[in-house]
């Protein structure tokens, strides 16, 4: 074994691999078991691996992700989590430690003990990857690594020989062996962050020189990685905190290689004022497809991952469940909700559910609201919703209708508040499809085609931009500290991805037929349905003139007198608003939210 590995080893089994210099509190100067219910030990193939559910709690419906945590060398996959204990720091992952075959990984430098006896430690973490995919929920390309000490060394190991199955890597404390830097092809640019200590004596940030395990510096190795990634430009330094510096490639295709330096930091995992599991989350979420703030999660049912915003607590009487519509260019995910998301959580438990195709969402070949009423009693069971009411903004109470219509024995609905719904009688369902959705449906094919292309991306971006000065304005200035503008960016980038383009406008060739299956289930309604009502049609109206102004008048005359009848039949509360935009949910949030609290007190 080579000298620099038996001081490893020896220092790994009498400080779990930090140093007696160390400069944080945080790190745990024992080894102390985390044994309990959410952490289970499972052998494969005669080797074992620790799996650690999320601490706030596992939920058999959710799709998570899946994070690998590499141990020292002369360490077990028990210290690694005692140590990290990653899974305390998000409820997005699923968190596997596994274990060396040998005292140490076979870290991909040809020269050690693990690579003598064969360990197959790859092929071993390639297999567990496979395992949990079978098993458990997990999405599709979310899977991540991160290791300690020579546990780093593997981490590059597996980035350079299995990129492919990463969209992120992370080392802590380790440069890069000279054989492996020599040797490394990353095939599939992925996303990596290295964090050293500068004051590092048994992996030192400069390198090591030696014949058989030599280090180049941890400056060189993250160049050596960035280079590999088809990153060119120069690097940018920036100081991120006191003593904290890091130095940054930033590639064409948004792929990041990291390399933050701890000034006075050591050869442990934490360090001062620097939580290292906080940190190495924190870098592989923001290169996540799935960036998700507070109460996001993915729901898999069948036909694909529903994203779901669960926020506040249960209250005595029901959940309420937000369902968001289109505006007037169809985008219609729940970016047009989020102002009053933590206002109605004051109230109880919210769940927020954007449908196939919006958000974080999973694409679909055919969407439609008549697909989402047929799933949504499923993710309503997989939430323990018993009781609930919608609320729902523009075309989505077509989904209400479509759901209240089939039999649901297990959930009671208390009621409906529609915000600016579609209007369902004879002339408001024509107007509702002609115009664009006529024309999408008479070149579908076409329309497929060139909004697969990429076509409307720089269009999607320009009115993105659009809307969210429009929002700004329209936010009264009482409301203006309510509003989650994280969330609503976050949701509104996704309308970039030309996959949602594809399934938004798809969605709105199917909106005709799921017209005209809702205009049958009107009569059927034994629910409170309150309905904000604006004003909205009055600006296309101003800007039309003879019979197109004429059918402008009569579907907003049409749509007040129903609304009326609508809210009257069904012993609900009618909420007329006049000079308003059809975005009432940032510009009357209060509406809204107090028509729900009649209906919870029912």
């Amino acid at each position: 074994m080579p000298q620099i590995l038996i001081v490893l080893c020896l220092l790994a089994l009498i400080t779990a691999c930090g140093n007696s210099k160390k400069t944080s509190t945080e790190s745990p100067s024992k080894s102390t078991a985390v044994e309990s219910t959410s952490t289970k030990v499972l052998d494969l193939n005669g080797r074992q691996y620790r799996l650690a559910y999320p601490e706030a709690g596992f939920d058999e419906n959710k799709a998570y992700k899946l994070l690998l945590a590499f141990h020292g060398s002369g360490q077990t996959a028990q210290h690694m989590q005692n140590m990290a204990q990653l899974e305390k720091y998000s409820d997005d992952y699923l968190v596997v430690y596994p274990s060396s075959k040998e005292v140490e990984w076979d870290d991909g430098c040809g020269c050690n003990i693990a690579h003598r006896l064969a360990a197959n430690d790859v092929e071993f973490v390639v297999a567990i990857i496979e395992k949990m995919h079978a098993e458990y929920r997990l999405i599709d390309g979310e899977n991540y690594a991160v290791g300690f000490s020579q546990g780093g060394l593997f981490s590059q190991n597996m980035l350079c020989k299995h990129s492919g199955l990463f969209k992120g890597v992370a080392s802590v404390a380790s440069p890069m062996s000279v054989q492996l830097s020599a040797t490394c092809r990353i095939a599939q640019p992925t996303n990596y962050l290295m964090i050293h200590g500068k004051l590092d004596t048994v992996l030192p940030y400069d390198g090591y020189k030696h014949n058989n395990f030599g280090l180049i510096s941890a400056p060189n190795a993250i160049e050596t990685i960035a280079k590999e990634n088809s990153i060119e430009v120069s690097p940018v330094i920036t100081e991120e905190a006191e003593n904290v510096t890091a130095l940054t490639y930033q590639g064409e295709q948004s792929v990041t290689s990291k390399l933050i330096t701890i000034g006075n930091g050591f050869h442990t995992w934490f360090f001062s004022k620097f939580n290292t599991s906080k940190e190495v989350l924190k870098f592989f979420n923001q290169h996540s497809r799935y960036n998700f703030l507070e109460g996001s999660a993915l729901y898999r049912l069948d036909q694909g991952d529903y994203h779901v915003r669960t926020l506040g607590e249960p209250n005595e009487s029901a959940d309420i469940v937000v369902l968001s519509g289109a505006n007037k260019y169809f985008h219609s995910d729940s970016a047009w909700t989020s102002l009053i998301h933590h206002k109605l959580a004051e109230h109880g438990r919210v769940h927020v559910i954007d449908r196939l195709g919006s958000a974080w969402s999973s694409d679909t070949s055919e969407p439609s609201f008549s697909l989402f009423a047929a799933d949504l009693p499923k993710i309503l069971d997989m939430l323990k919703v018993k009781s609930v009411i919608f609320v729902a903004f523009s075309n989505s109470n077509l989904a209400t209708l479509m759901y209240q219509d089939s039999a649901h024995p297990d959930i009671e609905t208390k009621g409906f508040v529609w915000v600016d719904p579609d209007i369902l009688l004879p002339h408001s369902i024509a107007q509702y499809q002609s115009g664009s959705v006529a024309g999408l449906r008479a070149y579908r094919s076409e329309y497929i085609e060139h909004v697969s292309a990429g076509n409307w991306t720089d269009k999607t971006a320009s009115r993105v931009a659009e809307e969210r000065g429009d929002i700004q304005s329209l936010i009264p200035i009482a409301y203006q500290s309510d509003m989650d503008w994280d969330y609503y960016d976050l949701v509104t980038q996704q309308r970039l991805d030309v996959s949602k383009q594809v399934t938004r406008i798809k969605e709105m060739m199917n909106y005709h037929d799921d017209l005209e299956i809702a205009k049958y289930l009107v009569s059927g309604l034994t629910v409170p349905v309150s309905i904000v009502d604006g004003d909205f049609e009055r600006f296309d109206i101003a800007a039309t003139e003879g019979s197109v102004q004429e059918s402008l008048i009569k579907w907003q005359e049409e749509g007040s007198e129903w609304s009326k009848m609508m809210a009257s039949n069904t012993e609900g509360e009618y909420i007329p608003l006049e000079n308003v935009s059809h975005q009432l949910l940032f510009e009357h949030p209060e509406k809204v939210v107090d028509a729900v609290s009649v209906l919870l007190n029912k």
